[in-house]
């Protein structure tokens, strides 16, 4: 081979390893784009569902939904929402699908600060919080306690508690999101007592318990920061 080539096609295979060294050979995490106006919207994009309701936007806007890689060690997911910062006059509702059963959720705003968590979807394992402007969410997982002994046919580890599973593939699911204090319930939206007393708890609790640093807020059976007040 002419010596030329030869360094040519030296030079072309060290970039091909540059960039796969450098994540080009990565697949693209889910994204939506669609423009939302005086009706609202729901966007999803992979494990991640934005509902943003009725009149919450001043004037038609093309909103993005996607997963991104997360910028804090220890989470598990991060959410962006663009236009980034943008103020909607009624909160908007961001929900991720959490793959472990067995597992207090956190989220962090774009501050890193917490804000108010409260399941979605209690048969599909999603978890939900509010955003009163468009931005970022990532997803923090407190692994709960272990069961001590194996839990039975139809049931499920919960923080160290064996209880009825209740996920079930089929259920229906909810679009839009429900309204705060509300959960989707095989495709209807009831609130988190109804839900709890009808799955054999206690009304007034938050199921899930809430996750370190966090507090239940017995009227509304939200997980809220410690010391805030609702």
């Amino acid at each position: 081979m002419n010596p030329r080539n030869w360094t040519r096609l030296t030079v072309a295979f060290a970039a091909s390893i540059s960039l796969i060294g450098c994540g080009g050979s990565s697949s693209a995490r889910p994204s939506t784009t669609a423009t939302v106006g005086a009706a609202g919207a729901t966007l999803k994009a992979g494990q991640a569902t934005l509902t943003i309701p009725a009149n919450a936007l001043s004037a038609a806007t093309q909103v993005t939904l996607r997963e991104a890689e997360p910028q804090h060690q220890g989470r598990v997911e991060r959410v962006e929402v663009e236009p980034h910062g943008l103020a909607l006059s009624q909160p908007a509702h961001v929900a991720v699908r959490v793959d472990d059963n067995n597992a207090k959720v956190k989220m962090h705003d774009d501050n890193d600060d917490l804000t108010s968590v409260e399941i979605e979807d209690r048969n599909h394992g999603e978890y939900k919080t509010d955003m009163s402007q468009l931005g970022d969410v990532e997803v923090e997982l407190e692994h709960g306690a272990a069961c001590s002994t194996a839990c039975a046919t139809g049931e499920e580890c919960d923080d160290g508690v064996c209880k009825a599973d209740t996920e079930d593939a089929g259920a229906k699911t909810c679009d839009p999101l429900c309204d705060t204090g509300q959960e989707c319930d095989d495709g209807i939206c009831k609130t988190h007592t109804e839900v709890e007393t009808e799955h054999g708890g206690t009304g007034g609790t938050c199921s899930p318990s809430c996750a370190s640093g966090m507090e239940c807020d017995t009227t509304s059976g939200i997980c809220k920061p410690s010391g805030k007040t609702p």
